[in-house]
């Protein structure tokens, strides 16, 4: 099938005057199709940088950065109408962190996946199994909290969502020819247990009390406890600004090799920064962090202590 099949009609909702056209639209159609993208730094720390919402002929791209303190009303009147979703374990732990608001019912299509018997049921693997359509994934782990969004950004959110309800009508399909399977069968008869507890996790959900990069230099002592509480903080909020150099630059191999070999300039320290542009913009504040109690020795001849530390990974 042809991506274009999946390009429904979408407005984009970014004022109280369209959100307030969406609304009774949304109660009036049933059931909701529900997506999101948030910002690059994790679903315990990252903010919500758009909602899709989609109905079997219409989507909508919801704006949280536009709509503000809008949002969590919205979410609690959306929350009154069942929602399709593909794997809510996360997104719904930032519904429930961000907002307080959980829906109060859910069909999770990648479970109904998983209890036909896919091994990997990602909705990319699954959108490609049975609808025959290539997402594009590249767009998401893309910067959605710049405005204005890209075409290709907009164009892949309207589709993640509006997918939702063609894929759920060909394995609720697949399901009821296989309810009689002595495998299957008993997967899918304890679905609807399963998706209640998933809610039930979500809503008990409470936000980690300790930071693991902390916890890893408590051996260092307190001065590295204190410089590993500020770096962090500095990634989740320059990353939840939309600076991806924040999360690219800031990983946890990064911070643990400035803790145990601390920089004793703000040249050494920049040398680790691989990104001239987050070098520059950001050094500065780095450095602050280091500058008090900074060592007065030689530059230490580690190779994780003036050179460019090469950090693939992410937090």
């Amino acid at each position: 099938m042809a991506p274009e099949a999946f390009d429904l009609p979408t407005d984009y909702v970014d004022t109280p005057e369209k959100l307030q056209e969406a609304l009774p639209l949304w109660h009036a159609a049933g059931v909701l199709a529900v997506d999101i993208e948030c910002s690059l730094t994790g679903m315990h720390h990252c903010l919500l940088a758009l909602l899709q919402v989609a109905t079997h002929d219409h989507a909508w791209l919801v704006d949280p950065l536009a709509l503000g303190e809008l949002m969590r009303p919205t979410l609690q009147a959306m929350a009154q109408v069942p929602w399709i979703v593909h794997d809510f374990s996360g997104d719904g732990i930032v519904f429930k962190r961000a907002y307080d608001v959980v829906p109060d019912s859910i069909f999770d299509t990648m479970l109904l996946s998983r209890a036909l018997g896919y091994p990997q049921p990602g909705l990319k693997t699954m959108a490609k199994l049975k609808l025959g359509i290539n997402i594009p994934k590249e767009e998401q782990d893309s910067n959605w909290m710049l405005r204005p969004l890209r075409e290709t950004q907009f164009t892949y959110a309207s589709r993640d969502a509006a997918l939702l309800l063609p894929l759920l009508r060909i394995l609720a399909d697949e399901a009821d020819a296989k309810r009689e399977d002595p495998e299957i069968g008993p997967r899918l008869a304890a679905l609807p247990k399963e998706m209640r507890h998933l809610l039930r996790r979500v809503r008990a959900y409470e936000p980690p009390d300790h930071d693991p990069v902390v916890d890893k230099v408590r051996h260092l002592g307190p001065l590295a406890v204190e410089r590993a509480r500020k770096l962090t903080a500095f990634r989740w909020a320059w990353g939840n600004e939309g600076d991806v150099g924040a999360v690219m630059e800031l990983g946890n191999r990064w911070i643990m090799a400035r803790l145990s070999n601390p920089p004793s300039s703000r040249e050494a320290l920049e040398r680790t920064i691989p990104n001239p542009r987050f070098r520059a913009k950001r050094g500065a504040a780095l450095w602050e962090i280091f500058r008090e109690n900074a060592t007065e020795t030689k530059e230490t001849d580690d190779p994780s202590d003036g050179l460019i530390w090469n950090n693939c990974g992410r937090p």
